[in-house]
């Protein structure tokens, strides 16, 4: 009888701690993850002349935010982050006529991202959804000959949109696990590149699509 008052009791405290535990807050963290990229070069004077770049990879960095949630357990927030990658892509660069030269290569070498958050708090789980804004700085390169030789290369820093959503959970009153898929649009840049014979116009686009792993203290 005092056994089974006592798990009675004891269910009801945890029950009652995980019904009591609010999201609301600032939280820093840290984190890592995977992404697949999809990047195409094309020189828009001559559209056969193009490079997918494809660029994948680890990465890692920091993330930060705020949380506020309603009586009805909606969680409404705002959330940042900044990585360092080893985002990168090689590939054959094709030249007009369909002739593939020597290799063109890329490298994500930071993104950055501020998004909204909206949640659902189910005691100490939180699923959401996010998106906002992100950045990247794109370094590529292409026609490398036997000498290692780089014809042409260009640092361009793109501006574009994310949307993911993901998955909290608060293992201790301070301490938050995070999962989430991320699909990034980077946007595209228009840009002149120097040819052999003339100048021509070029464009480039760059998207990813990522999991990313965090744990964040929350204040």
């Amino acid at each position: 009888m005092l056994a089974t008052s006592a798990l009675a009791l004891g269910a009801g405290t945890a029950a009652a701690q995980d019904q009591a535990y609010d999201w609301s807050g600032a939280y820093v963290g840290v984190q890592a993850g995977y992404a697949v990229g999809q990047s195409l070069y094309t020189n828009t004077d001559f559209p056969t002349e193009y490079v997918n770049y494809d660029p994948d990879g680890f990465f890692g960095g920091v993330y930060a935010g705020y949380n506020f949630q309603m009586s009805n357990n909606v969680v409404l927030g705002v959330d940042g982050d900044l990585n360092f990658t080893g985002i990168k892509g090689t590939n054959d660069y094709w030249w007009v006529g369909g002739i593939p030269v020597p290799t063109a290569s890329a490298e994500i070498k930071y993104t950055a991202a501020l998004r909204a958050r909206l949640g659902y708090a189910v005691g100490r789980f939180l699923p959401y959804v996010a998106g906002g804004l992100s950045a990247a700085k794109y370094d590529f390169d292409f026609v490398r000959d036997s000498t290692g030789f780089v014809y042409y290369e260009e640092s361009k820093s793109m501006v574009g949109w994310n949307v993911g959503l993901g998955a909290e959970y608060a293992a201790t009153d301070n301490l938050v696990l995070r999962a989430e898929y991320r699909y990034s649009d980077y946007g595209s840049k228009s840009f002149a590149q120097p040819d052999f014979f003339s100048i021509d116009d070029a464009n480039i686009t760059l998207s990813s699509h990522d999991f990313r792993l965090g744990v964040a203290y929350k204040f």
